[in-house]
């Protein structure tokens, strides 16, 4: 083989190397807008914030995949878009009106991700109902990101 043969070679090795090397430090972007966090916490907002003082549990329910389970706080799991409506009605008709949720954490792979954050519920008049921590599973579900499943669990002491 010629030098300058070798050369073009060993250019084109390199460059094919660099651009590996380059793609394998990209972070992956599974999200449908390229970030999964941004979209996840505006799905929050959108059906936690925005549901609650409208007492729209068919708005927060469609947020869930149609096979979501949850598990509440000293209650039994709940299963299924039907049955998280009828959960979150009870909710809202238990005077719940305001959710904060602080996202701590999001990781994804692929059509997966996972949250984890804390939360409050409030009163119409703005006292906290109850507090304390979540860890969500999320699926990409034709592009959207839906909850699938969904604990928390309170950090209020237990009553005596």
């Amino acid at each position: 083989m010629s030098k300058k043969v070798k050369s073009a070679v060993l250019t084109i090795v390199a460059v094919l190397m660099l651009g590996w090397h380059l793609q394998a430090q990209t972070p992956r972007r599974p999200g449908p807008d390229g970030n999964v966090r941004a979209a996840i916490e505006a799905a929050n907002k959108k059906f936690f914030i925005d549901a609650a003082p409208k007492g729209d549990a068919a708005l927060l329910a469609s947020v869930y995949t149609e096979d979501a389970i949850a598990y509440p706080a000293n209650a039994e799991a709940v299963k299924g878009r039907a049955a998280l409506q009828a959960m979150w009605k009870a909710v809202f008709d238990s005077g719940i009106t305001g959710f904060e949720l602080t996202t701590e954490e999001v990781e994804a792979s692929g059509d997966t991700a996972w949250e984890t954050g804390t939360y409050a519920l409030k009163l119409k008049d703005g006292k906290v109902a109850d507090r304390g921590k979540y860890v969500v599973i999320w699926k990409r579900v034709k592009g959207e990101w839906k909850l699938h499943r969904d604990i928390w669990t309170t950090s209020l002491p237990a009553a005596k």
